[in-house]
C-alpha cells in the first residue's frame, strides 16, 4: 500500500487530502479545541496544523535525519503549528497542568534532542519486527512530549512528527482521537511506552483499512495509474503487507 504514496498519483492525492484534515481536527480536539468553524481563533489554528502536516510530508528525505536537520525540522513544525516564529527551544522551566512528570531544563533541551534521535536511529536502523517499530515510536513520541522543547505547541508538534515518522517507515499513521484521550494522555504520563504502542498499532491498522478501501473505490474507477521505480524502491515496498 505505502508503494502508491511514493510518488504523485490519485490515491495519494486523495488519500493525502482526507489525512491531513483528519489528524488536523484530531490534534486539535484533543487539546480543547471544538469544531466550530466559524470561530476564527479556532479556524486560524486549523490552518495553523495544516501548513504543518503540508509541511512535512512534503519532504523527500529517505535517510535519517541528523541532529541539526531534527532540530532544524522540529522548529519548523512548530513554528507552523503556533503560526509564530520558532528559531529556538523555550529558555525558561516547562510545567504541563495535570502532570507530574518534571520536563527538561532548558539548557539541557539541545543535548537531550540529539539523544533522542540518535538512540532513535540505531533502534529503527536495526529493528526487527513490526511490533517493534511500534514501540521504538512510542517510546519516541512519549521522551519527545517529556523533553517539551518549546513554549507552545508540543502536543501538536509531536502528533505531526508521530504521523511522518510512521509513514516513512511504512506503517499507518494514527488518528488519535478524543475517544482515546485519556488513555493517550495516561500512558504518556506514566512513561508506558508498551501501551501506547499498543494504542499506535490499533489505530493504525484501523488506518489501513481506511487505506485500503480507499485505494480499492479509486482502482474500481480505474483512476490507479502504474508507478515508476527504482529497483531499489520495488525491491523494498513490495515486500510489505496490505
Amino acid at each position: 500500500m505505502f508503494l502508491e504514496l511514493k510518488s504523485d498519483n490519485e490515491f495519494k492525492t486523495s488519500y493525502f487530502e482526507t489525512l491531513k484534515y483528519r489528524l488536523a481536527f484530531a490534534s486539535l480536539e484533543l487539546e480543547g479545541i471544538s469544531d466550530d468553524l466559524a470561530n476564527t481563533r479556532q479556524s486560524i489554528k486549523i490552518f495553523n496544523q495544516l501548513q504543518a502536516i503540508n509541511y512535512i510530508f512534503d519532504l523527500t528525505k529517505e535517510e535519517n535525519f541528523s541532529h541539526y536537520e531534527f532540530t532544524n525540522l522540529l522548529c519548523e513544525v512548530a513554528k507552523r503549528v503556533t503560526g509564530e516564529e520558532v528559531s529556538n527551544f523555550r529558555t525558561t522551566d516547562a510545567s504541563v497542568v495535570g502532570s507530574n512528570v518534571v520536563r527538561t531544563k532548558p539548557q539541557m533541551i539541545r543535548n537531550s534532542l540529539w539523544y533522542l534521535i540518535d538512540n532513535y536511529n540505531y533502534l529503527i536502523n536495526n529493528c526487527k519486527s513490526e511490533d517493534e517499530l511500534y514501540e521504538i515510536e512510542a517510546d519516541f513520541h512519549i521522551k519527545l512530549l517529556h523533553i517539551h522543547p518549546f513554549e507552545d505547541g508540543n502536543g501538536r508538534t509531536a502528533r505531526v512528527i508521530l504521523a511522518y515518522n510512521m509513514c516513512k517507515n511504512c506503517l499507518a499513521p494514527c488518528i488519535i482521537s478524543n475517544e482515546h484521550k485519556k488513555m493517550y494522555c495516561d500512558l504518556i504520563e506514566n512513561s508506558d511506552y508498551k501501551g501506547l504502542a499498543k494504542l499506535f498499532k490499533e489505530l493504525s491498522k484501523t488506518e489501513l483499512s481506511t487505506m485500503v478501501s480507499l485505494y480499492k473505490d479509486l482502482d474500481d474507477k480505474g483512476l490507479i495509474k502504474e508507478n515508476k521505480f527504482t529497483e531499489e524502491q520495488k525491491s523494498k515496498y513490495l515486500k510489505l503487507k496490505i
